[in-house]
């Protein structure tokens, strides 16, 4: 079965709704009793085909909300919350995790905006729920005795900043989240077929030489935002001998042959070789050296001004075709990644869950992503149809689509999907905001970690 993804929302929804078909045509491989769950699935109210459809358009509202509002109100259709959780129980997390990664790949989610390139950024974020202190790996201990603890997961996500897609997401505990492991492994399952057009963007919680030689190992370029030289901690601290810091910008070019033999000679030209502990956490290194014992490595660090007595350090690969205006554009966009977590927690509702079980949970962040991506595609279709229109000179400012109101039209549109796909690319793009360009005037609020309870819902 064979659809041409031309951009057309109808296409979008069949393509997501042809994947759960098939899914529950073969149940039994995402069963978590095979030969025992969906046996007699025909007969009762909620299929595997039902279920899976109603997780995934779940949104703010309580389970019975959403199952009233998945089945349009009709009583004779209508199941249990009961036989909800019971349908739930019997699905895998594996079917989740496929149904996103086939969906995701199944449309154009990357984009080559920047000077033909694609920014991916790779970041984390909290995901509280229901506090529950036997769960250990999630549950975080207040500090004072008068102070209620909370439950978190840690959702690492890896994202195209232009379209506001998620490629790939790694779920971990809350207490024992590894944000390094977590971008290696989006790495390894990254198999772009131009890897040359794709730049990898990070904060400076991920710097390390092994994600500089993963990066090496997939031919993909990198903008990583570092510590300062004088920090003990920083790869940047090496070469401070090399870097011009009295400088308020620069950008210089360290050459080095990285090795994993300590000779004398090597010792004594440090200028020239870098010894590389095979002990140390640096499992792609020996990947790298292909059973030889010298790699060439050359990357540019750069210093830039962001204010008064303000710096921030990037390192990169990319050529000088990339002068530091593109460098700081490039780094800028690595801010949309924190856009599109707002957008899939506030927006799309993934801090809304309805269920206390892990298990649960996890289906729903799963089924929440593959509910943005359908809404991203769609939004992305409408910012194209906007673009196209001609706007007065005289206007005072630019206007754009509303990104949460088209997640949510998006999925009113799943759900029921009676309006026809040029009416629904029409009412997103009904919903536009002007773009100030003003930076932020005001302090960031800082509050208290907290889950939305259910009571409230």
């Amino acid at each position: 079965h064979i659809f041409i993804m031309n951009h057309y929302p109808s296409n979008v929804k069949e393509k997501l709704n042809f994947i759960i078909s098939d899914m529950a045509n073969h149940h039994w491989l995402f069963a978590n009793r095979p030969g025992h769950d969906f046996i007699r699935q025909n007969h009762g109210k909620l299929s595997f085909y039902d279920t899976m459809r109603l997780i995934i358009g779940m949104g703010k509202g309580n389970t019975n909300d959403e199952i009233m509002d998945y089945f349009d109100l009709d009583p004779d259709r209508i199941p249990s919350q009961s036989a909800f959780n019971q349908r739930r129980s019997q699905i895998s997390l594996s079917a989740f995790e496929y149904l996103f990664s086939e969906f995701s790949s199944a449309f154009p989610a990357t984009t080559n905006t920047f000077k033909d390139h694609c920014i991916l950024a790779c970041d984390g974020c909290h995901l509280v729920y229901t506090t529950n202190s036997e769960i250990i790996e999630d549950f975080n201990k207040p500090h004072l005795i008068d102070y209620k603890g909370y439950n978190h997961m840690h959702l690492n996500g890896f994202v195209d900043v232009v379209s506001k897609a998620f490629i790939d997401v790694v779920i971990q505990p809350g207490q024992k989240p590894d944000e390094r492991q977590a971008l290696h492994i989006m790495l390894d399952h990254f198999q772009p077929d131009e890897p040359s057009k794709y730049i990898i963007t990070a904060d400076r919680g991920y710097e390390s030489y092994d994600l500089l030689f993963h990066c090496e190992l997939k031919h993909l370029s990198y903008v990583f935002r570092v510590k300062a030289p004088s920090s003990p901690k920083s790869i940047l601290s090496y070469y401070k001998n090399d870097l011009p810091d009295e400088q308020d910008e620069f950008d210089v070019t360290i050459k080095r042959f990285l090795t994993d033999k300590k000779t004398n000679i090597m010792r004594s030209q440090s200028d020239v070789y870098r010894y590389m502990n095979p002990s140390k956490n640096i499992p792609h290194f020996q990947q790298l050296l292909n059973h030889k014992h010298l790699y060439f490595i050359q990357f540019r660090v750069i210093k830039m001004k962001v204010a008064e007595d303000s710096y921030e350090y990037i390192i990169t690969n990319l050529p000088y075709s990339f002068d530091l205006e593109d460098l700081k554009t490039c780094y800028h966009w690595r801010w949309q990644i924190e856009v599109a977590f707002r957008y899939l927690k506030h927006a799309n509702g993934l801090l809304y869950f309805h269920s206390k079980k892990p298990e649960y949970l996890k289906q729903e962040i799963y089924a929440n992503l593959i509910l943005y991506n359908f809404g991203v595609f769609l939004a992305n279709e409408a910012i194209r149809k906007n673009q196209k229109k001609k706007r007065r000179i005289t206007n005072k400012y630019q206007y754009e689509v509303d990104f949460s109101s088209a997640l949510k039209i998006s999925r009113k549109y799943f759900i029921r999907g009676r309006s026809s796909e040029s009416r629904i690319i029409k009412l997103i793009a009904k919903y536009i905001h002007a773009v100030k360009s003003e930076f932020r005037q005001f302090l960031r609020p800082l509050r208290g970690i907290g889950a939305i309870h259910f009571g409230y819902r």
